[in-house]
């Protein structure tokens, strides 16, 4: 009988070199299970350590003290000042370190709070109303539609859009440049990446520049307009409001275009658990955290630690850039019982798909919201949701996601 055997170093290694090397595998999981097998705080060749346990990512994150490591890995390019899109990027909330980041932070979480997100609930119901039934006629035919096209990008930027008091028109062209702008935030990208990041950063700092001097002069009922005099008391200059402003529209539309297009190929792939929350909605809520578990839409984030730290009994020492991997830990067999099926009624506890400790992304519970009123609307509207092709993959590090999802759609 052959027995499993512990992976070497040497092929924890290979696996954490394959996991940050375009084209990044469009299976991670068997490489991070050999992370898991190796050492689950794995100390790698590259100088880096990487974290797969969720015990240990949680724990790590969970520390106050420790630094963004998207900045520094940003500001080891030494000409990062001459791009402005790496200076945006730089003056985002989430590359902040403190005292920066909880007074950024501070300012957006007293506009940003969970009862006006939850206001957002009528706003959210007639979105999803009007796409889908725009994707009824669009399917009419039996023809495959883009998913992605038709209903991923426009759903939360139409959402977005309409939270920050923006036209939808306006809004489906910023999408755009804040899709482009968003290339160089994993720290890996070409010159091409960076030379359409720069142009689109340039685009949309005018846009905002331009709107935010409107709010000042004519303040109107939406965030925007609360952002801009939340900030009229010194606490963030132009830069960071701006940069403010550019991320949480890019981070509101990324979640869920990723979490939607994940979210339907999961369930397809899945037809029992489809079928059962066709027929039993009351586990709309925890079936939304299962599909942020399973597909993981953020796959990593990572930091700089600023002292000696013992994580899962090893050392890391000061100075050194941990690569947390989420989504390796929301598939820890130690935490999830059988990680890889899907269980919409699962209940073991929190996932880390919005991060944890300081840098917690508190834009998931408008995520939440928008999957549980769009994904029971849409399994009941179309009893058959089929793959009509290969989904094109969005290859970025850190996120997973599409570009395309070609699906037939029968009534």
């Amino acid at each position: 009988m052959a027995t499993e055997t512990t992976p070497t170093h040497q092929q924890a290694d290979d696996a954490l070199i394959t996991l940050l090397s375009p084209p990044f595998p469009d299976d991670p999981f068997p490489l991070y299970e050999t992370l898991q097998s190796s050492n689950r705080v794995h100390s790698s060749s590259l100088g880096i350590y990487a974290l797969s346990g969720y015990e240990e990512v949680t724990e790590f994150l969970k520390l106050p003290d420790v630094h963004s490591g998207a900045r520094a890995a940003a500001q080891m390019r030494e000409d990062w000042g001459n791009h402005l899109s790496l200076r945006m990027y730089l003056n985002s909330m989430v590359t902040l370190n403190a005292p920066d980041h909880g007074r950024v932070r501070g300012l957006a979480s007293r506009v940003f709070t969970p009862s006006k997100i939850k206001k957002m609930q009528p706003s959210v119901e007639r979105l999803t109303d009007a796409l889908i039934e725009d994707l009824v006629k669009q399917s009419a035919d039996g023809e495959p539609v883009d998913l992605v096209d038709l209903l991923a990008n426009p759903f939360p930027v139409a959402v977005i859009s309409d939270m920050l008091g923006l036209p939808f028109e306006d809004g489906k062209h910023l999408w755009k440049l804040a899709d482009d702008w968003s290339r160089v935030f994993s720290g890996i990208y070409n010159d091409e990446d960076l030379a359409a990041a720069n142009a689109a950063a340039e685009e949309l700092t005018g846009y905002f520049r331009e709107v935010i001097e409107t709010l000042r002069a004519q303040p109107r009922e939406d965030l925007m307009s609360s952002l801009v005099q939340e900030a009229s008391n010194g606490k963030i200059d132009e830069d960071e409001l701006l940069a403010l402003i550019l991320f949480l529209f890019t981070a509101g539309f990324a979640a869920t275009t990723n979490l939607i297009a994940t979210g339907v190929l999961a369930l397809v792939e899945h037809p029992d658990e489809l079928k059962r929350w066709r027929e039993d909605k009351s586990i709309t809520a925890s079936a939304v955290e299962e599909l942020l578990r399973h597909t993981a839409h953020t796959t990593s984030s990572s930091r700089l630690t600023t002292r000696p730290v013992t994580i899962g009994g090893t050392e890391i020492p000061e100075g050194v850039l941990v690569l947390t991997l989420l989504a390796a830990a929301n598939r820890d067999p130690r935490r999830f019982p059988d990680p890889h099926r899907l269980d919409l009624t699962r209940n073991n506890g929190p996932h880390l798909s919005f991060s944890a400790g300081g840098h917690y992304c508190f834009g998931g519970s408008l995520a939440r919201i928008e999957g549980a009123e769009l994904f029971p609307k849409l399994i009941d509207t179309f009893s058959v949701i089929e793959p009509a092709g290969t989904p094109d993959r969005r290859a970025i590090m850190g996120l997973t996601g599409y570009t395309s999802l070609p699906v037939i759609l029968r009534r």
